[in-house]
């Protein structure tokens, strides 16, 4: 199919495959179980108009957003369904909140008297998810706080606490030993807000690791992640899961060289031909998210077979050896990130390469390639 483009250089996103995967969430958790899916950061790369609207379509009953923009963002888009932010924020984003109607984080006193005093102002009620801290070390209130922080929260007027949440620091890694300390410490804290008489509203503790791993975390709500882009936290869950990644990253051959024997490729000279080699030019470096470690390592697919980079990924080109591919041709597709034919280059493979995690390439890549979204 022929995309009308502004250069050889785009992203394509698979919503069927949301579908996919929003359904294996749904078969992990209980009926009652909401789902709080996550969008921040434009949907891990994803685009977060277009994915949540489609979540919002399979029945999505929230989102999570990492700031009250990306928020208003999803309001201007016409999606409806509770945005929970889930990071702190300072006071001139106050406006954003109570505007886009957004529910908001509080990990500490300070923001909840700010918050109410906002509300006073708008004359608007704002709703607040509270965050314990029992063991990510990052933001929240220490469970034996929990009690106290209620108590102090109900003589604000203008706020209304909608939910009690935590984050677990390291379920996506084999051993859950510390995974089940947290979960100990946040149902701790829970009974004792029960025990104090308080309501006990919405409840949330699972990431996408908890809800392949851990299902006894599925509470109120679960706030799945990589896991609805197709992508496993870590190499360390269960490879059963029946996920299916929503994004390609696609260019295209625009120049071919045939280099003599003893010939330096890209800057630095770190990759020479031992023989006579046939190399293809393509259109994308570093400023597309595409990475630099992937410099004479990472590898690319045309024709449905792999051709390695030689040299090093250059701003925006980089070269790649097609000696033992035929009948390759100016034009041509590439695929940096996907299937082509039998073969496939996953994120977490070019994340493995560089020495981080899957997250980062997909959140990576650059806001200036266009997206080409199928259904």
């Amino acid at each position: 199919m022929e995309l009308e483009l502004k250069r050889p250089a785009w992203i394509e996103i698979d919503l069927s495959a949301l579908k996919i995967n929003y359904n294996f969430i749904r078969s992990k958790i209980n009926k009652k179980t909401k789902i709080a899916a996550v969008v921040k950061a434009n949907a891990y790369g994803h685009g977060a108009v277009r994915v949540a609207q489609k979540l919002s379509q399979l029945g999505v009953e929230y989102f999570c957003v990492g700031s009250p923009d990306e928020g208003i963002e999803l309001r201007k888009a016409g999606i409806t369904e509770p945005i929970l932010v889930l990071a702190e924020v300072l006071p001139d984003q106050y406006d954003d909140i109570i505007q886009g109607d957004l529910i908001q984080t509080a990990a500490c006193s300070e923001t909840l008297e700010a918050l109410n005093e906002a509300g006073i102002r708008a004359a608007k009620t704002i709703k607040v998810h509270l965050k314990i801290d029992t063991g990510m070390g990052r933001i929240g209130f220490f469970p034996e706080k929990l009690p106290e922080v209620y108590t102090s929260a109900q003589k604000l007027d203008n706020i209304q606490i909608e939910g009690v949440f935590s984050h677990l620091a390291a379920a996506d890694e084999e051993n859950k030993e510390f995974s089940y300390l947290q979960l100990q410490k946040f149902n701790s804290a829970l009974e004792k807000i029960k025990n104090a008489g308080f309501h006990l509203p919405l409840v949330h503790i699972a990431n996408s690791a908890a809800v392949i791993d851990l299902k006894e975390s599925s509470l109120d709500l679960v706030r799945p992640g990589i896991m609805l882009y197709g992508l496993l936290p870590s190499a360390e869950l269960n490879q059963e899961a029946d996920l299916k990644p929503l994004l390609s990253f696609k260019t295209r051959v625009v120049q071919l060289r045939q280099l003599p024997a003893g010939s330096a490729v890209s800057y630095g000279s770190t990759y020479k031909t031992e023989n006579e080699e046939k190399l293809a030019v393509l259109p994308i470096g570093y400023k597309d998210g595409y990475p630099r470690l992937l410099s004479n390592q990472g590898e690319v697919l045309i024709k449905g077979k792999r051709a390695p980079i030689r040299g090093r990924v250059c701003m925006g080109q980089t070269i790649v050896s097609v000696d033992q591919i035929e009948n390759v041709e100016v034009g041509d597709e590439v695929v940096l990130i996907g299937k082509q034919g039998a073969e496939e280059i996953s994120a977490s493979e070019i994340a493995r390469l560089c020495g981080t995690i899957n997250y980062e390439i997909v959140c990576g890549l650059s806001e200036r390639l266009e997206k080409i979204y199928f259904d």
